[in-house]
């Protein structure tokens, strides 16, 4: 019988025949932790009488979720990385140096065929280049720190069947969006979500990143994108290797098929207060819009701000509503710098926050004020997720986000 991808690649790491539904031990290539879950997981590696880790050097931890420190608790969060790091020689990405999913893959720890771990949901992202990329709980991340092994339960496969090409105007957040609409919030719990067809070949890299980081908004496991000519072009202009290509045989068992043709997505808008409450942008037209939010681990990537500069260069007009940009990582801020887009969007009124999760969580400032209803291109609009249960969030493409911005309303964009 056939195997999906996500069987193939738990076979190879566990070295057993793995299906669907077997448990198995798997050897994990790196793993990721934050401020947000690394301080418990330390917790957990103390309580199991640890001494060590396995492989310091493919376990990175990133200060991200709350930057700049707001206090001294946090403080004394963040100290506890500073002495694990200190004790164990693990890698720390400080502060200011970005999020941790972005990050994570500009440092070259995403490849074909890996299996990656971490204390993050949306480390789905890095599935973007065919690998198996799965959040786990504190405990299963400090056990994984000590063996650089964990188990897993091998998921069932969900295939998503892409065809056609994007309309104008319409992004990977849209695709993302609307597959969550056809999912549900809980539609994939459990299950791997794999990507075919010659549709994927109109998605840059960056609308695959979205995608897949967009899809443990339905409860998956991870999410797969297949390798083709420009995912290989991607690895070889970045020197990543990419001999572990994976693909899944043409009679493995899918337990659902999805078909998303992309000349019918339209630019997608999520309404309070779950990803998948998702409606077409022509829907919401001329909601009035107090906040919008561009960048975070979900379109904070130099091709959004690549767009957004694309809409704002043709408007004579200032924003008319608050806007924060959140470069995802110190790399990107400084290539925004160098394009001229930081320029234009502060003469436009924004303001620029420091690379990282900024308000998306709550954390950090941007907290929107008492009825504010709030655009943003992050991932989650849960009640109180910026940290404010009497504030509204909608989500949306950076290209809706910038249209919106500059006319002070929900706005359907075409790129020029």
């Amino acid at each position: 019988m056939g195997k999906t991808i996500a069987e193939k690649i738990f076979s190879s790491k566990s070295q057993t025949d793995a299906y669907a539904g077997d448990i198995i031990t798997a050897q994990v290539d790196y793993i990721l932790t934050n401020d947000a879950s690394g301080p418990l997981s330390i917790d957990y590696f103390q309580k199991m009488g640890a001494g060590h880790v396995t492989n310091p050097e493919r376990i990175f931890a990133f200060i991200d979720h709350y930057v700049p420190c707001p206090n001294n608790k946090v403080a004394g969060l963040h100290q506890m990385l500073y002495d694990f790091r200190d004790t164990y020689n693990i890698q720390l990405l400080e502060a200011g140096q970005g999020i941790a999913h972005q990050v994570f893959d500009e440092l070259k720890c995403v490849a074909p065929g890996r299996l990656l771990v971490g204390g993050d949901s949306h480390i789905t992202t890095h599935g973007y280049l065919g690998s198996l990329a799965i959040g786990v709980g504190a405990s299963d991340l400090a056990s994984a720190m000590i063996s650089g092994e964990l188990w897993f339960k091998v998921p069932q496969t969900i295939i998503v069947d892409i065809t056609g090409r994007l309309n104008r105007g319409v992004s990977g957040k849209d695709v993302a969006l609307y597959l969550l609409k056809i999912l549900g919030s809980n539609g994939a719990n459990y299950k791997a979500i794999e990507f075919r067809g010659n549709g994927i070949a109109d998605l840059t890299m960056d609308d695959r990143k979205t995608i897949c980081n967009l899809a443990t908004e339905s409860c998956a496991k991870c999410a797969i994108m297949p390798i083709d000519e420009r995912a290989i072009s991607y690895c070889r202009d970045r020197g990543l290797p990419y001999d572990d290509i994976v693909v899944s045989d043409e009679d493995c068992t899918y337990c659902r098929e999805i078909h998303i043709d992309l000349d019918k997505v339209p630019a997608m808008i999520s309404l309070p207060c779950s990803a998948d409450n998702a409606v077409p942008v022509h829907e919401k037209i001329g909601l009035a819009i107090d906040m919008v939010v561009i960048g975070t681990c979900t379109n904070g990537r130099i091709d959004d701000f690549a767009a957004v500069d694309e809409i704002i260069r043709m408007s004579n007009s200032n924003f008319k509503t608050e806007t924060l940009i959140i470069p995802a990582s110190a790399t990107i801020y400084n290539q925004m710098i160098e394009r001229g887009y930081m320029q234009r969007l502060v003469s436009k009124g924004a303001m620029i926050l420091p690379p990282g999760c900024g308000p998306c969580c709550g954390s950090s400032p941007g907290t929107p004020r008492d009825g504010f209803k709030v655009l943003s291109t992050a991932n989650r609009n849960f009640l109180g997720r910026m940290g404010n249960v009497k504030a509204e969030i909608y989500l949306a493409s950076p290209i809706t986000a910038a249209a919106t911005a500059l006319a002070g309303c929900v706005t359907e964009a075409e790129r020029g």
